[in-house]
């Protein structure tokens, strides 16, 4: 075609009018040229656009697993998902680098574009960049950790349960400049330990009438009766009761001449098997990992009643009770609060447990305070009222998140999967190294995402 046009200038030339047709054509080559850069960088334009919205794109599609997947490998990944070569383009190079603590990823790619009219001059292709930053920022923030305490974790389980944990605070926490980042720890086995600080929520009467022999109450509490075990109902409406593991063949802390045993601790005495306390919501990170590094294996399994405590902190009927941080920044805030999220993250390795020799939260299964002396029938009450806990969490939009550690069985996998606000917020953690991948996962969930540049 260039060789047909410039034979038609020459033509021009040589004939009589052929000064004024020299610049006509002159004219056309500039036009030609305008026209056709002007196309070119049109498409150029466009590219650049479609390569940072897919950059964009891939980071905060990969930066939600910055700490469980290979990063690099996720953003090359989801930017050619994205991009699909554009109008015949192609990426030539891509990188993604990540700060110390995993808080800010930044993204650069470049692509190359075929010209249409440039290459007429010489230039067959050009080249666009584009720059991303995505800062991982958790903003607002209620969190409970519900977790299992019972005396199955003892050993091994109970330091995978620690070192997953201290990964989710330090995912959380970032740098230590998160905001409105508030977390709790409830340790549950066969009842819930509120502190003994918290004696203004208990039955007076009750309590004082007990025989605690050398030793004093704990902090444990049991299940409130006529449905107060599945309801977030304060104190005010239903006193707690102290639990109290009575003198008998499982728990013999009382002589027969009437003198007692000592010392009494969580392995013999009232208090038996009374896990480590409650950490109230706090933005203070050195105590939120102390209360991790300060559980202990002791004791059966009741899902529902940590499961319960911790819809109590996150409840704003709960406002003004637990002392400290909550109390000094007026938490839990209301439901649905704007840029506020509420979750719950329970995890257990076995199921509901139920011993008619086993005094628990509920007392003896012969005392039916479960509504049967049946242990087979209770241990599925026990189940039940989990579920029912859940759905309530669920309808005032807390988010739950459920863990299976060691594979404890079809029954309680079914039952968190259940209660897992949605399928993927359930994980099955058979090994410690399973677990911990489960606490980093969702750690990244809880991370809001914004793009910063």
């Amino acid at each position: 075609m260039m060789r047909k046009f410039v034979g038609f200038c020459l033509r021009l030339k040589r004939s009589q009018q052929g000064a004024v047709a020299v610049l006509v054509a002159v004219a056309m080559v500039a036009l030609t040229g305008i026209v056709g850069i002007a196309v070119d960088v049109g498409r150029a334009q466009l590219l650049q656009s479609k390569l940072s919205s897919s950059l964009d794109a891939a980071g905060l599609a990969a930066a939600a697993t910055v700490s469980t997947t290979n990063l690099s490998a996720d953003v090359d990944k989801y930017l050619n998902v994205n991009f699909q070569n554009y109008m015949g383009s192609h990426i030539t190079s891509s990188s993604v680098t990540v700060n110390s603590n995993n808080t800010v990823i930044t993204l650069t790619a470049s692509a190359t574009l075929p010209t249409t009219f440039m290459r007429i001059f010489g230039h067959d292709t050009i080249n666009v960049s584009a720059l991303s930053e995505i800062t991982r920022a958790v903003s607002g923030l209620e969190l409970a950790l519900v977790l299992d305490n019972t005396g199955s974790m003892e050993g091994s389980k109970l330091a995978d349960l620690k070192t997953a944990a201290h990964d989710l605070v330090d995912i959380l926490f970032g740098d230590g400049n998160a905001h409105d980042l508030w977390v709790g720890v409830i340790p549950f086995s066969q009842t819930v330990n509120i502190g003994a600080s918290r004696a203004g929520w208990m039955d007076a009467s009750y309590t004082s009438s007990l025989n605690w022999g050398p030793a004093s109450w704990m902090g444990c509490v049991d299940a409130r009766e006529n449905g107060g075990d599945v309801s977030d109902s304060p104190p005010s409406t239903q006193p707690f009761k102290a639990y109290y593991w009575p003198d008998d063949s499982n728990n013999d802390w009382i002589r027969s001449g009437g003198s007692y045993r000592t010392p009494l601790t969580t392995a013999r005495g009232p208090n038996k098997y009374c896990p480590q306390e409650v950490l109230p919501m706090t933005s203070d990170r050195n105590a939120i990992d102390d209360a991790i590094d300060a559980m202990q294996a002791v004791g059966y399994t009741h899902v529902n009643l940590g499961a319960v405590w911790g819809w109590r902190m996150l409840s704003p009927n709960w406002r003004g009770l637990w002392g400290g941080d909550m109390d000094a920044n007026s938490l839990p805030l209301d439901y649905n609060t704007p840029r506020m999220n509420k979750a719950v993250i329970i995890m257990t390795d076995g199921e509901n447990t139920v011993s008619s020799s086993i005094h628990t939260a509920y007392w003896y299964p012969s005392d039916g305070k479960l509504g049967t002396t049946n242990t087979s029938l209770a241990k599925t009450q026990l189940d039940q009222r989990l579920s029912q806990i859940c759905t309530s969490m669920k309808s005032n939009n807390i988010i739950v998140y459920t863990i299976a550690f060691g594979s404890p069985g079809s029954t309680v996998q079914n039952l968190l999967r259940n209660c897992a606000t949605q399928p993927d917020y359930y994980f099955d953690s058979p090994t410690g190294a399973e677990l911990q991948a489960a606490f980093r996962a969702i750690g990244d969930s809880l991370s809001n995402l914004r793009i910063s540049r």
